[in-house]
């Protein structure tokens, strides 16, 4: 056993929560449209959100390489409270609604780089595979968690208690952070950080960031699975559920392949598998279906994200994991911030079904390349 399993697993909560934070938002564009918002609008309301946490990662790394882990969390957590909070109170639209979802995008993304880069210096080489496997189970319970909770509190009538919801789980974010401990690493010097520029020149960290872009535009396909399943009158939990469930389980059930594969093989190919079960949904018009893709979606996404989260500490030094993390999730947003635009401006031109046909073959096709090009050859060599 890790010699840090109690703070891991702290982490592993804290980073849950405020997944279970932005996840909650899932379901927040339907039920924004029918207070009288136009699909623009929705659309505009998500995307600021990840448009604000693209250039907030690198702070995320500044505020941890300052602070450490345990200030991070707490101080983060409790802005994010206010700011979601802030949501809730000005929900008849307007430039305030969006400053606050936009302060709530800077503070979630502050903790997630510091839990994540956290995680990758405790994690040594031998569990790093399966650490990270398990870790970003916190990434897709969310989906079989607080997702439907929040459908049901939807449909149910309770509207108000909806919107509380994230504030309510930012408060409980804070309190978990209350009993991490700060890190150990010896390198938390200002001088002994990394710097950016060395983190550039190690080898295959520039293909990661292009691949993690990729994977970002197929899992913010999510953000909108909910007007596609309305369209065919299906609930979206179908494949919420199906999609978290296949991602736990090839995380935990089949930790061996993730753990002992080469991961510079896996990258791209799970990736791929996204993009196919996208363009699958296109099709679909039954519950089962639904569930179908979104256990094929969840198998990607599954294998993708730990793959591609291990790939920095396979790659580079301690010294470098905050600015590392904080990079690869960076560029993870700019699919988040895409995908519901894609959404808003191409649906009424194409159709929800062909926009989702075209993200997934989009997909697909810059995965294949991606492999073909850098990471077959990449993994020849090591």
């Amino acid at each position: 056993m890790n010699k840090n399993s109690r703070q891991i697993f702290l982490i592993f909560l804290a980073y849950y929560g405020m997944t279970c934070v932005s996840n909650a938002y899932f379901l927040f564009g339907p039920f924004y449209e029918s207070l009288g918002a136009t699909p623009q609008r929705a659309g505009l309301f998500l995307s600021a959100f990840y448009m604000v946490t693209l250039f907030c990662r690198p702070l995320g790394s500044v505020v941890m390489e300052r602070f450490d882990i345990r200030r991070t969390l707490i101080g983060s957590a409790l802005l994010c409270a206010a700011a979601t909070a802030g949501i809730a109170l000005t929900l008849g639209g307007g430039a305030s609604l969006l400053v606050f979802r936009a302060l709530s995008g800077i503070f979630f993304s502050v903790f997630i780089v510091a839990t994540v880069a956290a995680q990758s210096i405790l994690l040594d080489e031998k569990s790093r595979g399966i650490g990270f496997a398990l870790f970003t189970t916190g990434s897709m319970l969310p989906l079989a968690t607080v997702v439907p909770l929040c459908e049901q509190l939807i449909k149910g009538g309770f509207g108000t208690l909806y919107v509380w919801t994230p504030v309510a789980i930012s408060v409980i974010c804070a309190a978990v952070g209350w009993k991490v401990s700060d890190l150990n690493y010896t390198g938390k010097e200002k001088s002994s950080w990394g710097s950016y520029a060395d983190l550039f020149r190690t080898k295959g960290f520039a293909v990661l960031l292009l691949t993690a872009i990729i994977m970002s535009l197929a899992d913010a396909g999510t953000l909108s699975v909910a007007s596609l399943a309305g369209a065919r009158g299906v609930s979206v939990s179908y494949f919420m559920v199906a999609s978290a469930a296949s991602a736990v389980a090839i995380r935990t059930l089949g930790f061996g392949l993730i753990s002992k594969a080469p991961r510079v093989r896996l990258a791209a190919p799970s990736v791929a598998v996204m993009g196919f079960a996208l363009s699958g949904l296109a099709f679909c018009s039954s519950a089962w279906m639904f569930a179908f893709f979104g256990a094929l979606f969840g198998l990607g996404i599954g294998v993708a994200y730990p793959t591609n989260f291990s790939l920095v500490g396979d790659l580079m030094p301690p010294q470098y994991h905050p600015k590392a993390t904080g990079l690869v999730l960076l560029v993870i947003d700019v699919g988040w911030i895409a995908s519901p635009l894609m959404y808003g401006y191409l649906s009424p031109v194409l159709g929800v079904s062909n926009t989702y046909r075209f993200t997934g073959l989009l997909v697909c096709a810059a995965s294949a390349a991606l492999y073909w090009k850098y990471w077959r050859v990449f993994g020849a060599r090591v």
